[in-house]
């Protein structure tokens, strides 16, 4: 059953007349509940997009405005003395119309609807407590009033926490969108203009079309004559050009969330992202790994506080060795690609993986060549190589780039190549780690034994 919600800013200065109470109606396709149906009724203003408003009964008397803009909308809602309802599917409090209303300081009371990503997983009858959610927006001011169409930032909800940082524009709102669907088994896409189906299909896909095992099941006009469910393979959705709107895509790893007993594996008590259990730098102990070839637990607490790993990002791990800096990445919520030249280490990372329940992409190869047809990355750690891979990695421009060794003779050389040349020079920073590690002895003591020294040295855009 429908229920009303009423909402006004605290303490806030008012743009819009202290009159104006915008009631914002959540439309699914089913009949309108009796407050829906006063609401309407009331109005002097009704706002929505033409197929909203062909599908609902607004008054004759009232003056109807087909929105195309979110700001001219705003506008008109502003200057309104008089009871307003805006038009909008599903519930436009959850990534909807409702925040942007009130950042203009309109007193709102929202009728919701169910939200198009519960109808979409309800369509396929899976549970969705433990998916991720992501909203798209479009490239530009073309929002219908829709869930996902209050412009500004990618955001995320379900299991993912919301993160500012993902991007400004549509490519690097999509690409956030595309690391999520790497990183996670269940992932709800609520697409924008220009950020479709198809559009989430090639990102994912990258240029050497080796994307992740993925299906893509696309929910159309949900509760209209028009809705369409379909399932469709990564090759399949990218070749096609023309989608309906307002569009869900649920981005599914059917392995894992489809098989018999995987019902309950995602299970958790409350939604929302918990992170990774047992916090992180684990004990170097934890992994498996071939003599000298895993970070040192206390380097690594530095390497991923500068790192930075977060849902929605995408992390290569350059000479991954045992892999211990990507498998902390993707517990701490990132996409990860380990890159690594020796097949016995590669089989390592596999294993450590496994060990602690993660999932990541393994390339076997030698850098900087391995490197050229992988997705864009966040942020980089380099296990190893020299200053040609450096170079090849700042030449993607990542947020940041991390190197760590243990050869004093390659940090003149490294942090060159870190800071890079002309105008795209980085900023540069390091240090030298050394610790000492408790270690007991016979008869009750102790002594601190000294553990090889570590430089890491990381650049940043300037």
């Amino acid at each position: 059953m429908a229920t009303e919600q009423e909402h006004g800013p605290r303490g806030a200065s008012r743009a819009a007349s202290p009159r104006v109470t915008v009631t914002v109606l959540g439309f699914d396709g089913s009949p309108l509940s009796p407050a829906a149906r006063r609401a309407l009724e009331q109005a002097t203003l009704v706002i929505g997009s033409i197929r909203h408003l062909d599908l609902i009964p607004v008054p004759e008397t009232a003056r109807r405005i087909y929105m195309g803009g979110l700001g001219a909308a705003l506008t008109r809602l502003a200057l309104h003395d008089g009871p307003a309802v805006v038009v909008a599917s599903g519930d436009p409090g959850y990534f909807g119309v409702v925040r942007a209303l009130r950042e203009q300081g309109l007193r709102v009371r929202t009728i919701p609807a169910v939200s198009s990503v519960a109808t979409a997983f309800g369509r396929i009858g899976l549970a969705w407590e433990d998916a991720f959610v992501v909203a798209v927006d479009p490239p530009a001011d073309g929002v219908d009033g829709t869930e996902h169409r209050d412009p500004g930032k990618v955001r995320t909800g379900g299991r993912a926490a919301k993160d500012g940082g993902f991007g400004n524009g549509p490519g690097a709102t999509l690409r956030a969108a595309a690391n999520l669907c790497r990183a996670y088994p269940k992932v709800a896409v609520m697409c924008g203009e220009g950020a479709g189906p198809r559009e989430l299909a090639v990102e994912l896909l990258g240029p050497d079309k080796s994307g992740p095992a993925r299906t893509l099941v696309v929910a159309q006009r949900l509760g209209e004559p028009e809705e369409s469910v379909e399932w469709l393979s990564l090759d399949e959705a990218a070749e096609r050009h023309i989608w309906g709107d307002p569009c869900i895509v649920l981005c599914l790893d059917e392995a894992q969330v489809l098989a018999p007993g995987a019902a309950g594996a995602g299970a958790v008590p409350v939604a929302g992202w918990p992170g990774p259990s047992g916090g992180w730098a684990s004990a170097d102990n934890a992994f498996v790994y071939r003599s000298g070839r895993v970070l040192p637990a206390e380097a690594r607490a530095l390497v991923l506080a500068r790192l930075a790993p977060r849902p929605g990002t995408l992390v290569w791990d350059v000479g991954a060795g045992s892999g211990s800096v990507g498998i902390e990445c993707a517990r701490l919520g990132a996409a990860v690609v380990a890159v690594e030249r020796d097949a016995d280490s590669c089989e390592r990372i596999d294993l450590n993986a496994t060990m602690h329940q993660v999932r990541l992409r393994v390339v076997r190869g030698q850098a900087p060549e391995a490197l050229l047809d992988l997705p864009q990355p966040d942020a980089v750690f380099l296990g190893g190589g020299g200053a040609d891979v450096v170079r090849a990695v700042t030449g993607r421009d990542p947020r940041i780039v991390v190197a760590a060794t243990t050869a004093i003779d390659k940090v003149a050389e490294v942090k060159a190549a870190l800071r890079g040349e002309g105008r795209e020079r980085r900023r540069v920073d390091g240090v030298l780690l050394q610790s000492s590690r408790l270690v007991s002895l016979p008869g009750d003591a102790h002594r601190f034994a000294a553990q090889d020294p570590v430089f890491v040295l990381w650049s940043e855009r300037s």
